[in-house]
């Protein structure tokens, strides 16, 4: 009985000895995912995205800049939290910024203003077309200009419960503050007849040494488009091809999209470094969402799959029980790893607009645990019966993805 009282009068003074010890450091790359109600896709052991976001939303002290495609709620669905949290930081004194696309702004304007009635935090919308003929196509964070979010995942509802998204919280200062370049860049032109000098703080140096798991890694921060990009930040494109360019055993990716044009846009740069990669040697695996049937992007992507050492699979994802929601049930994730080493992580999808006319993000990693853990994301993907492998002769039946449901399908919430 001693010896356990003993024990027990310890404990205080054991949490008080912890208090003082200083904490663990921060985890420099956090994967966060999105998966999809009702499916087996992706890790279970990694945060959500949704927790990542409050979790940092929760940390702020002084500023937090959202930068995103659009912002789209339901009421009562997994987006709240997140808009809470947002407010409860403007409500604390946190400076919240939020830039948005001008185009998208239109289509969906609530509750981006509602939000931008509150003290202490500012709504803008810029305008990429203008700019330099594209969208507003990043989804980002920066708190405090310490750490930031990068990913596939709008600032949606059905991006954190309906769509397969996949992101990082990168807690490396010198990722976000270049991060902050880009916003700052965006911010400035979102409030002027003409695009302004990028912003660049030149904070860092490409690449970034880090060490995480007990494994050195580097990595590189890019962006498009080029000429839109703080001038020490990489176009994003070059980062991507150059390694595509330096596989040498495998590359997987998977994109929404891909394709040589679109947009108004031709490059078939990135095109034809895959089947050069393919014609060394490499296996080339890539997964499309089903959203490229019928359209544009299907031709290249039958042209890739005709092509020796390289398979393409298309991905569906099957409606929710709960009705039919628009534009989601897909895999939008944007992502590529080769040899089990580099990994690049993005917002852009494979089709030239993303790269030459639309602002979006990326980095590329040179990790091996972080690179095998995409790695294993693809092949739950890739193995999934309702990816369905594109091949000569095999036609596939275009998805209905809009706002309008299937015939006899219910809209979800009617």
């Amino acid at each position: 009985m001693r010896r356990a009282f003993t024990a027990l009068a310890l404990v205080p003074a054991i949490l008080l000895l912890a208090a003082f010890l200083p904490k663990a450091p921060p985890v420099a790359v956090q994967l966060g995912e999105t998966r999809p109600v009702e499916t087996a896709l992706g890790d279970t052991t990694l945060p959500t995205a949704q927790q990542l976001w409050v979790d940092m939303l929760r940390g702020a002290k002084q500023q937090v800049d959202l930068e995103h495609f659009y912002l789209s709620r339901k009421p009562g669905e997994a987006l709240d939290p997140v808009l809470d949290e947002i407010g409860r930081a403007a409500a604390r004194g946190v400076k919240v910024r939020l830039l948005l696309d001008r185009g998208m702004g239109r289509t969906y304007p609530q509750p981006a203003e509602s939000l931008g009635t509150l003290h202490g935090i500012t709504v803008r919308y810029v305008d990429y077309r203008r700019l330099a003929g594209g969208v507003q196509h990043a989804k980002f964070m920066i708190v405090d200009d310490r750490e930031a979010w990068l990913g596939s995942q709008n600032l949606d509802w059905r991006a954190l419960s309906h769509i397969h998204e996949l992101g990082a919280r990168i807690t490396l200062e010198p990722v976000a503050k270049a991060v902050a370049d880009v916003f700052e860049t965006d911010w400035i032109a979102s409030d002027s007849t003409q695009a302004s000098p990028p912003v660049d703080r030149k904070r860092a140096k490409w690449p970034l040494k880090f060490s995480q798991d007990g494994v050195s890694g580097r990595l590189w921060f890019g962006a498009s488009p080029v000429k839109l990009n703080p001038g020490s930040t990489p176009w994003d494109r070059d980062l991507i091809l150059e390694r595509v360019n330096q596989a040498q055993r495998e590359l997987v990716a998977q994109v929404l999209s891909y394709g040589v044009g679109g947009h108004g846009r031709t490059d078939s740069t990135l095109h034809r470094a895959l089947i050069a990669a393919a014609g060394r040697g490499v296996k080339v695996k890539l997964i499309v969402s089903d959203w490229v049937v019928g359209g544009r992007g299907e031709a290249d992507l039958r042209a890739l799959a005709a092509t020796p050492n390289i398979e393409v699979r298309i991905s569906k994802v099957a409606e929710w029980s709960g009705g039919y929601v628009p534009f989601s049930r897909v895999e939008h994730c944007k992502y590529m790893v080769t040899d089990n080493e580099w990994l690049w992580l993005g917002t852009s999808n494979w089709d030239p607009s993303y790269f030459l006319s639309s602002r979006n993000i990326g980095v590329t990693m040179q990790h091996r645990r972080l690179a095998a853990q995409v790695r294993a994301i693809f092949e739950t993907s890739w193995r999934m019966p309702s990816a369905v492998a594109l091949a000569t002769g095999v036609e596939l039946e275009k998805r209905i993805h809009g706002e309008t449901p299937p015939p006899g399908a219910l809209l979800y919430g009617e």
